[in-house]
């Protein structure tokens, strides 16, 4: 019988192989590395190959791999996400190593997609083929849905659900990933929390742009494009928008208050109690705590003049906003324009969906999680939560009561803090313990 420790090893070679492939993915329409798909497409079938065999396989989008993997039962299913597309990365950006080497050194695999999402990908994958390789057969059919655009758009998970939904299948469990074995995820609880995301919060991103006539820099005017734009960010910066405890989060402070130690046990209990004091206390430390309790703003772009002694005819910035679950795009939009106060300020729309609806917390599916996490790491608590990010499970909630949130590879706060940044990588020890869980999984259906 495998154990995490003889798989990860071949977990990670398989991930680094992976890694060297640059699947980079961009908005839609715009021009992209079909060749690279190609590749990480075809990797998975000369690495997976038991699987691939037993599989119906389509391609669904330019890339997306969507594999029926027969059970016993035609009339039960679950899904099982990843996605093969990465964020962009450039050595030049600060990377001690290659993003794209798949290097492994130092008990750890390096590069673009190590835990975004590739690492998942693998551990879903290996499981697969290894219980393969020992005559097991699924009690349900098994669909792996891997998208190619997680990244930018996701139009190929929504397309795959589309399909499902035309099929008649109901999957009485989606699982991709928004959540990871979390360590040091709050203050005073030492246990690693599994952070299983019930839902998450919506997307908004907006372009905001102010046009002016520009001119020399010499003679500057009293408010120009810039002057205008920044202030607009000054505005949004002064007055975020308002703090509050969902019923998840108060519960997930409860409970976390229940597994901490020290003075932390009654301040998180407090918190949970507190309904808006508490919701305020959590904005006031800013980031992950912050982003629990409210819809996020951040400014990702700035643009304005080419030249160094041209004044901007145009200036613009990108906001990309997480919506808190009680938020919707519409209320979004509307409040930015209150707070801005500002008509020559346009506001366009790039992307948008509204929050996704939270699963069930006391579903079956939820404790079958919690069984297969008490063997691949028994050291950890499973928590539920909203998932902060936009995730292609989002997609699914139409065809599926019981939709999931969880990448079970553990991550500290550094770690974490490197999904999308600079020197994203995983402990092979982490891959190991991550296809023991979807082992684990598939063999108690």
């Amino acid at each position: 019988m495998p154990t995490p420790e003889t798989l990860a090893p071949r977990a990670a070679d398989l991930l680094a192989s992976l890694i060297k492939i640059p699947t980079v993915s961009r908005p839609e329409g715009e021009p992209y590395d079909v060749a690279a798909f190609d590749a990480h497409v075809e990797a998975l079938l000369t690495s997976f190959p038991l699987l691939a065999a037993a599989c119906e396989r389509e391609t669904v989008g330019p890339h997306g791999q969507f594999w029926r993997w027969p059970g016993r039962d035609a009339g039960r299913a679950i899904v099982l996400m990843a996605h093969q597309d990465v964020v962009p990365a450039l050595r030049e950006d600060g990377w001690s190593r290659d993003p794209f080497s798949g290097e492994i050194a130092e008990g750890r695999v390096h590069g673009r997609g190590a835990l975004d999402d590739k690492g998942d990908l693998v551990s879903t994958l290996l499981a697969a083929e290894t219980l393969l390789e020992e005559g097991f057969e699924p009690a349900v059919d098994v669909y792996f849905a891997l998208g190619d655009n997680e990244e930018v758009a996701g139009s190929s998970a929504a397309a795959m659900a589309a399909l499902l939904s035309e099929r008649g299948v109901r999957p009485e469990l989606v699982l991709d990933e928004g959540g990871a074995v979390a360590a040091e995820a709050f203050p005073g609880v030492k246990r690693p929390q599994a952070m299983v995301g019930l839902g998450e919060k919506g997307l908004l991103s907006v372009r905001l742009t102010v046009r002016s006539e520009g001119g020399h820099a010499s003679a500057p005017p009293r408010v120009g494009a810039v002057d205008r734009l920044t202030s607009a960010l000054t505005r949004l910066r002064r007055r975020p928008f308002p703090a509050r405890l969902t019923p998840v989060t108060s519960a997930l402070l409860a409970q976390l208050g229940s597994r901490a130690g020290g003075v932390m046990a009654p301040v998180l209990r407090g918190v949970a109690a507190a309904g808006p004091v508490g919701a305020a206390l959590l904005a006031r430390l800013g980031g992950e705590p912050a982003a629990l309790v409210r819809t996020t703003v951040a400014v990702t772009r700035l643009e304005g003049s080419e030249a160094n002694n041209v004044l901007a005819a145009r200036a613009s910035a990108v906001l990309n906003l997480r919506l808190a679950p009680w938020d919707s795009v519409d209320g979004a939009l509307a409040r930015l324009r209150r707070v801005i106060r500002d008509r020559r300020v346009e506001l366009e729309v790039l992307e948008s969906n509204d929050p996704s609806p939270v699963s069930d917390p006391h579903a079956a599916q939820l404790e079958l999680l919690r069984e297969a996490l008490a063997v691949s790491h028994p050291h950890a608590d499973l928590a539920p939560y909203v998932t902060l990010a936009a995730t292609d499970a989002r997609r699914f909630h139409g065809v599926s009561p019981n939709v999931y949130r969880l990448a079970p590879l553990e991550m500290d706060a550094a770690e974490r803090g490197r999904i999308h940044g600079v020197d994203e990588s995983v402990r092979v020890e982490a891959l190991g313990r991550g296809v023991a869980f979807y082992r684990e999984l598939l063999a108690r259906l």
